[in-house]
């Protein structure tokens, strides 16, 4: 293996031109247990559209919404717990 000059590669710049190519696109995909598409809401238009599954994606929007809500509860009732047992 050589270690000379003919092994490194000149470092790519990054430049405004390729920054300014990307366009974000505004989307929230709902995938089910399976890990398959079942509804997505998208922002990219003048207004909000939606395709899929309204029933199956509602299902999946309010159990992750849950489980957040959960994981909150259980953090400030840590935070409460502890603030409590230093008082």
């Amino acid at each position: 293996m050589s270690e000379g000059p003919e092994c490194q590669q000149k470092h790519q710049e990054h430049t405004a031109y390729a920054i300014a190519d990307f366009k974000p696109t505004y989307t929230i995909r709902f995938t089910n247990i399976d890990g398959y598409e079942v509804g997505m809401l998208d922002f990219n238009g003048p207004g909000l559209a939606f395709e899929g599954n309204a029933e199956e994606s509602a299902i999946v929007f309010m159990t992750y919404v849950g489980e957040i809500f959960k994981q909150r509860l259980e953090q400030e009732y840590q935070r409460g717990l502890t603030e409590g047992k230093n008082q």
